[in-house]
């Protein structure tokens, strides 16, 4: 069996993309911020401390400090309907 980096031009293969995730991962979202050198570390030193991941600590902080909007779709299932009259 030939090794990637012996093959072809001497470059490795590329991997292919990582499946859809199933479960509780495929309802997380990547979200970029930008913080302060010292929120950083603020944020970083707590989620040891508590020993959560820094995600885990800021959707903690999120669903513990955000309550006043909440977002809600009440609307049927219905989606063609809607788009018809729009």
């Amino acid at each position: 069996m030939a090794d990637a980096t012996e093959s072809g031009n001497g470059k490795a293969r590329k991997r292919s993309g990582a499946k859809a995730a199933t479960g509780q991962a495929a309802a997380k979202v990547k979200a970029t911020i930008h913080l302060s050198v010292e929120a950083d570390q603020r944020l970083s030193v707590h989620a040891t401390m508590m020993k959560l991941d820094r995600s885990e600590l800021v959707e903690k902080l999120i669903n513990d400090h955000l309550r006043r909007y909440v977002v809600s779709d009440r609307g049927g299932g219905d989606v063609a309907g809607i788009e018809a009259v729009a």
